[in-house]
Formats: C-alpha cells, structure tokens, sequence
C-alpha cells in the first residue's frame, strides 16, 4: 500500500512539474533550500549584507559568468 502510495504521489509531482515554469520551479527550488539552510543553522546569525542573493540575482550573475567565459 505504501508502494501504491509514493508512486501515486510521485506521479502526481511529476505531471505538477510538467506544467510548471522551469525558471520558477528551479527559484522555488533554489529559495527553499536557502530557508531549508537558515532553520537546519540558525546558530549562523547572518547579516542583512551578508545575507545569500535571491534567485533573480544567483540568475543574472551566473548569466554574466556564462557570458564571459564564452567569450574567452
């Protein structure tokens, strides 16, 4: 039962990420391991400066690092 189960639920995942963007799916992604790392380390107090980039900004820079080493 437990079979039927996860392979019901896996489906279930795969066709909702099918229909997704993958921009988005992969900055949901990307902010929930962010957030999954600030509970599973809270003793690592962070400031505002310090702080990790949002999607949009991890996205552009690695944009810029991608451009430049194809241009070399």
């Amino acid at each position: 039962m437990r079979t039927a189960a996860a392979i019901v639920l896996w489906l279930f995942i795969v066709v909702l990420t099918g229909c997704s963007d993958r921009g988005r799916l992969y900055g949901n992604i990307y902010e929930g391991l962010r957030v999954r790392d600030a509970y599973a380390h809270p003793s690592l107090e962070r400031e505002p400066a310090e702080r990790g980039m949002s999607y949009p900004e991890y996205e552009a820079e690695r944009r810029k690092l991608l451009e430049s080493d194809n241009r070399t």
